[in-house]
């Protein structure tokens, strides 16, 4: 498990686009806006389970929560969310397959607009050792 907050650090999230906004500086005719780091709070939980010594499962969601200001554009990234499951096989020291689904969801800030994405991901992996001389 991991939690994480704080302000203009969304890019290390590797999710949202921009870790500072405009906003409004009232009262100030001179300099009637200013930049804010955008404050924001992540969590991500995965749990790892091995069915036996050769089937594993790892399920996992993670969010992020953007706090925008009134001046960014109602299309600004405000939220996102991941979640996967697999299952893998290794049946040789070597050797590993399996499936894995992913689901993930952006939210704007305040146009309305959420879209989904689904993936289904089948992979392999094979390491090859070789030892040369003593």
């Amino acid at each position: 498990m991991q939690y994480v907050f704080g302000d203009g650090v969304e890019n290390y999230m590797n999710d949202a686009p921009e870790d500072v906004a405009a906003e409004p500086n009232f009262g100030n005719p001179l300099k009637p806006v200013k930049g804010k780091a955008l404050p924001m709070s992540s969590f991500v939980a995965y749990l790892d389970h091995s069915w036996s010594d050769a089937w594993t499962t790892s399920v996992g969601y993670s969010q992020m929560l953007i706090n925008n200001t009134i001046l960014q554009t109602p299309a600004a990234f405000h939220k996102g969310q991941y979640a996967t499951i697999n299952l893998l096989w290794s049946p040789l020291k070597d050797f590993m397959t399996g499936g894995e689904f992913q689901w993930a969801r952006r939210t704007n800030f305040s146009d309305g607009f959420h879209s989904n994405d689904y993936r289904i991901q089948f992979s392999f992996k094979y390491s090859f050792n070789a030892r040369i001389g003593g």
